[in-house]
């Protein structure tokens, strides 16, 4: 039996533990796991983490920070068994990047806002990519003005870097008027392809709508995918609460009719509403 380290708040336990799990004498699931296996796992505790930091909940924050940690711990062992980079070649990298973006803290740079922390931080970016590339990759790129942003990110959250992207380079709409404007006029194209019944051009003018929806959140200070998280919550919480209303009632949810369900709807949006109003009862 492998025993497992004394001191638990200390970082090396992680590590040890997590080599342990990888071992010989280890668990059987973390010895078959490799890069690309874990990757689902992966993005699944970036969004648990997210959630619990929207919910403000410090305990479970605290719990899912961990299981974050765990995976890098393990990504960190996967490399480091094939000789590739190990857990201090992670934070070496890290802590230099963080040093070499900061300049305006670690050296002699001077910034006057926000805006210029950004200019700079894109800046450097762009001269370590042009460092990072071979001479004839640099040629081919140095007219590339491509906006690098990862496609793995959902969707709704790539439309919004897009558009913060496209701001910072003088291309975007100067108030959410002019975006209210574009996106009514989307919406106008959508219901023209919904007559036409193009199931190609309809899904590309949906496309473009919600592109649309995703900048006009942007341009009033939301940020569109937690926008849509909250009102996916909103959703479930007010379809639920029908369902336990039918419950009570021992009415089974299935049998109501579109105009009873409907009115359900609005009288549990009531409901709700007035516990929000009245968080002393």
């Amino acid at each position: 039996m492998t025993k497992a380290p004394a001191d638990l708040k200390n970082f090396d336990s992680l590590l040890k533990i997590v080599s342990d799990l990888r071992g010989p004498e280890g668990c059987p699931w973390d010895q078959e796991q490799n890069h690309k296996t874990l990757a689902p796992y992966t993005i699944e505790e970036a969004y648990e983490l997210v959630e619990a930091l929207e919910q403000n909940d410090d305990l479970k924050t605290k719990e899912e920070l961990g299981d974050v940690l765990f995976q890098v711990a393990l990504h960190a062992q996967l490399a480091s068994e094939r000789k590739a980079f190990t857990i201090h070649d992670i934070l070496s990298t890290l802590n230099e990047k963080m040093i070499r973006r900061h300049p305006h803290v670690f050296s002699d740079t001077k910034v006057q806002n926000t805006q210029e922390v950004w200019q700079n931080w894109e800046q450097i970016k762009r001269d370590e990519k042009k460092k990072a590339l071979t001479s004839d990759q640099s040629k081919s790129n140095e007219n590339n003005l491509t906006i690098d942003i990862p496609e793995a990110i959902p969707a709704l959250q790539r439309s919004y870097k897009i558009g913060v992207k496209t701001h910072k380079a003088g291309f975007d709409w100067s108030a959410p008027s002019e975006v209210m404007l574009k996106v009514k006029e989307e919406l106008q194209e959508v219901e023209v392809e919904l007559k036409k019944k193009d199931s190609l051009s309809l899904e590309s003018e949906i496309g473009d709508l919600l592109f649309s929806v995703a900048q006009l959140a942007r341009h009033c200070g939301f940020e569109p995918e937690q926008t849509l998280r909250a009102a996916n919550r909103k959703f479930l919480t007010r379809y639920e609460a029908m369902h336990r209303i039918c419950a009570n009632k021992k009415t089974p949810f299935e049998t109501l009719n579109l105009a009873q369900k409907e009115a359900l709807w609005v009288e549990v949006k009531k409901q709700l509403a007035n516990q929000v109003s009245s968080p002393s009862e």
